[in-house]
């Protein structure tokens, strides 16, 4: 069974890098100087989806445009306030509309790239559906969203190499979804993790397959990386990836221990929630256990039957 197919069935150590902040904006987005001429926008008063960009010497380079058109023109006013170059490319981490139902706006720039699968996800009807999900959630300004796919894809890998930067685009098959992109810059020990790392934050499961995100993850931390940028929250280093390994391996072992018990579905939601709350007091998102919860016990009752 695929993983749209289940998600169907579910309600909707390095040493830590100091980094210098920008002035917030009334809109609760504020810009962080992560290293020379790479910067991420973070917060914001709606989904709080990270952009990043990097100014090479050819042009500029997007990774996720945010969830809405009105959202990432703020970001090409962010990135007027540093260069004048153009956008060369943006890249998508995946289809997620908060990472992508802003890529009309750089549509002038010619090239946006992802994996295979998200501009399956984003293509034609499958594209206007999600849409129609994602306005399901009440997040403003998606009526003026044209849902805008990748025009460049890849499979495995991708390596870019603009401006004296060297970009490479690795798919970890499978994780928070089946198009995830790591964006990695070896030379300069940095990753961008999309939404495979959430700092401080439960992350939206919808479409995910807990085993291979917590291999994702551990890919991720034997990459050699100091810095990661996460899809939602703080910029850190890589024990915000082993934070969210720990996160899901807890979720796994809990909710296998309840099907080994036979507990049915409200039953492990009962036992379980109340230990992740507790463990993750700390973090953002505690209204989504349940639907983690949910995510785990149908992966894992369908493995079982296998």
């Amino acid at each position: 069974m695929t993983a749209n197919k289940i998600g169907q069935l579910v309600l909707a150590g390095a040493l830590f890098i100091l980094l210098s902040a920008g002035p917030a904006r009334a809109e609760g987005m504020k810009t962080v100087r992560v290293l020379e001429n790479i910067y991420t926008i973070v917060h914001g008063d709606g989904i709080d989806s990270n952009t990043t960009f990097i100014v090479t010497g050819e042009g500029v380079v997007v990774i996720d445009t945010r969830v809405n058109p009105a959202e990432a023109a703020k970001v090409k006013e962010i990135i007027r306030e540093h260069t004048d170059l153009p956008v060369i490319a943006v890249i998508n981490t995946h289809y997620h509309g908060d990472h992508t139902f802003g890529n009309q706006v750089f549509r002038d720039s010619h090239t946006i790239i992802a994996h295979e699968n998200v501009q399956k996800a984003l293509r034609g009807s499958a594209g206007q559906d999600h849409l129609d999900r994602v306005k399901s959630f009440g997040i403003t300004g998606l009526d003026e969203v044209t849902v805008t796919p990748p025009n460049v894809i890849y499979r495995d890998r991708m390596e870019l190499f603009l401006g004296g930067y060297h970009l490479m685009l690795l798919h970890p098959k499978g994780g928070h979804t089946d198009g995830d992109t790591i964006v990695y810059l070896n030379e300069l020990r940095l990753i961008i993790a999309g939404d495979l790392v959430s700092s401080k934050k439960i992350p939206y499961m919808g479409d995910a397959y807990l085993d291979e995100w917590i291999n994702a993850l551990q890919y991720i931390e034997d990459l050699d990386n100091e810095i990661i940028i996460p899809g939602h929250g703080d910029v850190g280093g890589k024990p915000i990836a082993i934070a969210m390994k720990h996160y899901l391996m807890n979720l796994r072992t809990l909710v296998k221990d309840q099907l080994h018990l036979g507990k049915n579905l409200k039953e492990t939601q009962d036992a379980v929630r109340p230990v992740l709350k507790e463990k993750y007091k700390d973090w953002a998102n505690l209204k989504r256990l349940d639907g983690n919860i949910e995510r785990a016990f149908l992966e894992y009752s369908l493995k079982e039957k296998i």
